[in-house]
């Protein structure tokens, strides 16, 4: 299942005009709150968010490139020019598609037991939002995302009396399956070069599994703060 996740992003990445492109790369930390409920739909809350990584790779394209579109003659062409402020205001929205790579980890403890979690995800995503330039090659981005995750490796360690017990969170039903994540990004760009830009990142997102009674749930709640770089048209 993740070789074909990560199959279909490449694909995705590759297959858009070369013209007018931007790559982004970033990686940063995560704080994650593990949402879990037992089997009778009560709420635990002994688990704490610990520090995990967060690393991405990213295509990201203006919805509307005016400066390609003047040299062309297609259909689209003359619709935005003949509606220049409609092009105007469509060429601030941007969409992208990329690969990521988290750790949601977590601890706690209950009856003196001391429970952590760590896991590796990789997985998909996809964004769409405006990004406006404010002052002297400052721009802020906002950005509505959804994305896929799947599992790499998760282990569960339950500490207790000074011994270590380990467990695969491989066959656990609340890791396994491939989690869909809905969230959203914030992100201030600043011109370095002509093509190239750094920015910082603030991205929060959550699972959306339901409750079932007679049957546990967890969805993951993470919240990222990274560093990128942005390379634009080349």
């Amino acid at each position: 299942m993740t070789k074909k996740i990560l199959l279909l992003a490449l694909i995705a990445l590759f297959a858009f005009d070369v013209k007018a492109q931007h790559w982004k790369w970033d990686v940063g930390l995560n704080s994650t709150n593990y949402q879990f409920k037992g089997i009778t739909g009560n709420r635990v809350d002994f688990l704490k968010p610990t520090g995990g990584m967060h690393a991405s790779f990213r295509y990201n394209k203006e919805l509307v490139d005016t400066t390609n579109l003047i040299s062309k003659f297609s259909k689209t062409a003359i619709f935005f020019g003949n509606h220049q402020k409609l092009a105007k205001i469509a060429s601030l929205f941007r969409y992208e598609v990329g690969l990521n790579l988290n750790q949601f980890n977590a601890t706690g403890d209950i009856q003196n037991i001391i429970l952590n979690y760590q896991t590796n995800f990789a997985g998909i995503t996809a964004g769409f939002g405006p990004e406006v330039k404010i002052y002297k090659g400052f721009s802020i981005a906002v950005q509505g995302n959804v994305s896929a995750q799947k599992m790499l490796t998760g282990v569960q360690t339950q500490i207790s009396n000074s011994k270590n017990i380990n467990y695969d969170l491989a066959d656990n039903e609340n890791f396994n399956p491939v989690h869909v994540m809905l969230g959203y990004t914030v992100e201030i760009h600043k011109l370095l070069f002509d093509k190239t830009s750094m920015f910082v990142q603030y991205q929060k997102g959550t699972t959306l599994h339901g409750w079932s009674e007679g049957k546990t749930s967890l969805n993951f709640a993470p919240t990222s703060i990274s560093i990128g770089l942005k390379i634009s048209k080349f």
